[in-house]
C-alpha cells in the first residue's frame, strides 16, 4: 500500500485545526458540581483538609438480573449538577451541608455523569447477558478479554436504574425515588494494587457497620482523594446561622492568609436565609 493511499474514500477534505479543549458550559444544567452531606461535622474535614475522600456506597443492582449479584458496594464520591433554584428537594434527601465546584474542575479530575438505565431497554438486557457471560467464564482470557472485563466493570460502576427505593439520608426512611432527578456525577477511584476491593459483593461482610469501617480506612490510601485549592470552591452551603458561626471559627484556624480567609467566608450560603432567593 502506498504511503498516501486512503483506506476509505469519502471525498477530498481539508484538514481542520485541532479543536480547543476549552470547557463548554451547559445551557440547561448548572455549570457547577455540588456534593452534600447530612451534618456540619462531616463537612468540616472537607474544608480543613481541602480534599474529598470517596466512601463505599451500596447500589441495588437486582434490576440488571446478574447471577448471584443483588447488591454491591462501590467506592465513590457523588456530585450533582442541579441548578440552585431546583436543589431544595435534593437537600431534603442528602442534607443541607455541601461544597460546590466548577464543573470544569470536576471534569479535569475525572468526575463522570452516570447513566440511568431503563430495565426494559435493549441496553439493559444486552448488558445483563454480557456481564453474566463474563462472570461465569472460568477460562483464561487474553489481553482483549481482560480489557473487556475491566470495561464492563467500569460500566457497572456508573449505572443506576431510572427509579427505585432508597433510604432518605435525613429521615432514614426507605422511599421510592426517580433517580434521574439527582443528575448524578461520580468520582470512582481505581483501587488496583491496594488492600481494598474495587467492588464488594460478599453478603458476609456487606453490613453497614463493616462497610463503614472499610470506608473510613480509605482515607489512608495514597492518591485517591480529590484534592482542591480553596480558589476552586464556588460555594459553601450550610443550613443555619449557628452553623455559620461554627464554620467561621474553623476557617479562622486554617493556616491561610487573610485574603483567602475572607474569600472563603464570602462563599458561604446560609440556606435557611437564602433559599427563597433561588
Amino acid at each position: 500500500m502506498s504511503d498516501g493511499m486512503n483506506i476509505i474514500e469519502i471525498g477530498s477534505a481539508t484538514a481542520k485545526e485541532a479543536e480547543s479543549n476549552s470547557h463548554t458550559p451547559s445551557r440547561i444544567q448548572a455549570d457547577t458540581l455540588f456534593t452534600f452531606t447530612s451534618e456540619l461535622e462531616f463537612l468540616i474535614p472537607y474544608i480543613e483538609n481541602a480534599c474529598l475522600y470517596p466512601r463505599y456506597c451500596d447500589e441495588d443492582i437486582e434490576y440488571l438480573k446478574i447471577d448471584k449479584l443483588k447488591k454491591i458496594y462501590i467506592p465513590m464520591k457523588c456530585f450533582c449538577d442541579i441548578n440552585l433554584h431546583r436543589i431544595n428537594c435534593h437537600l431534603d434527601w442528602y442534607g443541607y451541608y455541601g461544597l460546590a465546584f466548577p464543573k470544569e474542575w470536576g471534569m479535569k479530575n475525572g468526575i463522570q455523569p452516570i447513566q440511568y438505565i431503563n430495565p426494559e431497554s435493549k441496553l439493559s438486557k444486552d448488558f445483563s447477558v454480557a456481564f453474566n457471560q463474563v462472570l461465569n467464564d472460568s477460562s483464561e482470557t487474553d489481553e482483549l478479554g481482560d480489557i473487556m472485563k475491566s470495561f464492563m466493570l467500569h460500566e457497572l460502576m456508573y449505572y443506576k436504574p431510572y427509579e427505585g427505593k432508597m433510604r432518605n439520608r435525613r429521615s432514614k426512611k426507605i422511599e421510592k425515588k426517580c433517580f434521574t432527578d439527582e443528575c448524578e456525577w461520580r468520582y470512582v477511584p481505581g483501587l488496583s494494587g491496594t488492600e481494598f476491593q474495587q467492588i464488594y459483593h460478599d453478603p458476609n461482610i456487606m453490613n453497614a457497620g463493616i462497610m463503614n469501617d472499610i470506608s473510613n480506612s480509605l482515607t489512608k490510601v495514597e492518591g485517591i482523594a480529590l484534592k482542591y485549592d480553596y480558589s476552586d470552591l464556588k460555594y459553601i452551603i450550610i443550613k443555619t446561622t449557628d452553623d455559620f458561626v461554627k464554620l467561621v471559627s474553623v476557617i479562622d484556624r486554617l493556616k491561610i492568609d487573610v485574603n483567602t480567609r475572607n474569600e472563603l467566608i464570602s462563599k458561604i450560603i446560609i440556606w435557611d436565609k437564602s433559599k427563597e432567593d433561588f
